[in-house]
C-alpha cells in the first residue's frame, strides 16, 4: 500500500511541477516540439492544454482520493492505515508534531498556485485548447485576439495609475 501511496504523490508532485513551470520551458525549446506534437490530443483531453485546469484537476484528483479513503474506512474500520501515511512522512522527514501543519501548507500551497496560474492566464479555455495546427482563418481570428487582448490590458493598466 505505501508503494500506492509514493506513487500517486510521485505522480502529483511531477504533474504540479510540470504544471507550474516546467510544461511552459519546453513549450519555447525545439527540441520538445516533437513530444508536444504527440501528446497534444492527450492535453486537450485531460486538461485543455491549460495549466490552471491540471492544477484544478490534480486538487480535484487529491480530494477523490481522500474521499474515497475516508469511504473505504467507513466499511473497513477495522483497518488502520496511519502506518501508511507515517511511512510517508518519515520518508519527507517530517517531525511529528508538524505533520498538520505541512498538510495544511501544501494545501495552502496549491492554493497560491491556481492563484498565480489565473494571474497568467491570458487566453479564454477554448483558444488554449485549440490544436496548434489551426486553419489559416481560425489562426489569423486568434492572432486578432491576442491583439485585442494586449491593447485592452494596457488601457486598463494606464487607466488605473
Amino acid at each position: 500500500m505505501s508503494i500506492l501511496v509514493g506513487f500517486v504523490l510521485a505522480f502529483i508532485i511531477f504533474a504540479l511541477v510540470y504544471a507550474l513551470g516546467l510544461r511552459r520551458w519546453l513549450k519555447k525549446q525545439s527540441w520538445a516540439q516533437a513530444f508536444f506534437t504527440k501528446i497534444e490530443p492527450a492535453e486537450i483531453v485531460l486538461f485543455k492544454k491549460s495549466e490552471t485546469v491540471l492544477t484544478g484537476r490534480l486538487v480535484w484528483l487529491g480530494g477523490a482520493i481522500v474521499t474515497a479513503y475516508d469511504g473505504f474506512l467507513a466499511y473497513f474500520s477495522s483497518l488502520n492505515f496511519q502506518p501508511v501515511t507515517t511511512r510517508v512522512m518519515d520518508f519527507l522527514h517530517v517531525p511529528q508534531d508538524m505533520r498538520g501543519l505541512t498538510l495544511s501548507a501544501f494545501v495552502t500551497g496549491l492554493g497560491l498556485a491556481i492563484v498565480r496560474l489565473r494571474k497568467t492566464t491570458t487566453k479564454p479555455l477554448d483558444l488554449v485548447s485549440a490544436p496548434d495546427a489551426l486553419p489559416p482563418a481560425a489562426a489569423a481570428a486568434v492572432a486578432r485576439a491576442e491583439v485585442t487582448k494586449d491593447a485592452a490590458v494596457t488601457a486598463v493598466q494606464g487607466a488605473s495609475k
